[in-house]
């Protein structure tokens, strides 16, 4: 009797053990929203011109902005550096459970800050809460794709009056993959 209670445990240990080994879960793919974020990957020459305003001198701003996929391919990391621009980093995201994309930055002038955006068509619309030197800003950047390799881009600030101000406004051409 004893030998077939050991032939039974042992047959359900390897039953329970085979069980167990089964090939784990694939791994969650990029979504459509995710992929629209390929856009953005590649090495982009900025051009813009920046109104007057209490941050920085009116002029021209040109900025290099390199994105690349992130692993998995689920964020855009971004890294942008100019003559009149703060190197800055940020990572660029869908967020599947408030169905936004969602962004954050922090900067070599000690910018710090992050957003949420909208898509309609070709139009990326950032609401953005920014820290400048302690002090808390509201801003809203547009971007819209007029084609693969170019789009245009404005970056507004809220005014203590509740009015967005334009401080700068260009365009953006890909100068590498």
């Amino acid at each position: 009797m004893s030998i077939r209670l050991s032939a039974a445990a042992i047959l359900i240990c390897g039953f329970a053990a085979l069980s167990l080994a089964q090939a784990p879960p694939e791994p969650p793919k990029p979504g459509p929203e995710h992929k629209k974020l390929e856009y953005f990957v590649g090495t982009w020459k900025s051009e813009g011109e920046i109104k007057a305003n209490p941050y920085m001198p009116a002029g021209k701003s040109v900025i290099t902005q390199t994105c690349t996929l992130g692993p998995g391919g689920f964020f855009v990391e971004w890294r942008g550096e100019g003559e009149k621009y703060p190197t800055t980093r940020g990572i660029m995201a869908y967020d599947s459970q408030a169905k936004l994309y969602t962004e954050f930055y922090a900067s070599s002038a000690g910018l710090v800050g992050g957003g949420t955006a909208t898509v309609d068509g070709d139009t990326w619309t950032w609401t953005l809460e920014d820290k400048w030197l302690g002090e808390a800003v509201k801003g809203r950047t547009t971007v819209t794709a007029k084609s693969a390799s170019q789009y245009t881009f404005k970056y507004e600030m809220l005014d203590p009056n509740g009015s967005y101000v334009t401080l700068v406004e260009g365009t953006a051409t890909r100068v590498a993959p």
